[in-house]
């Protein structure tokens, strides 16, 4: 079961207006759902350059702002290398991938 989502009347008629635009180019019917499912998949796959394009580049960050996410950061107690940490994100570390 979804959770409603408010809606702008004008809002609401664009995508309608895009779900025809759907089924007059592609010949199949989607429902509001199924669309606006759609869009916010393609945006999320373009991620940080959606964000940028749509809101507008990141702005520096205050140094409140600042302050406080790094008051978020914690010693775990683990030590790790560059090296481990690029085995661990792509596979090898980045001097395996100098020697190839």
């Amino acid at each position: 079961m979804g959770t409603t989502v408010r809606v702008r009347d004008e809002d609401k008629e664009k995508l309608e207006r895009l779900r025809a635009m759907v089924t007059l180019s592609s010949g199949k019917k989607v429902t509001q759902e199924q669309l606006l499912g759609t869009l916010l998949d393609h945006a999320l796959s373009r991620g940080e350059s959606f964000v940028t394009e749509t809101f507008g580049p990141k702005l520096p960050l205050s140094d409140k702002d600042f302050t406080k996410i790094m008051g978020l950061i914690s010693d775990w107690g683990v030590v790790t290398s560059s090296q481990d940490i690029d085995r661990i994100l792509y596979g090898s570390t980045s001097t395996e991938h100098r020697k190839k």
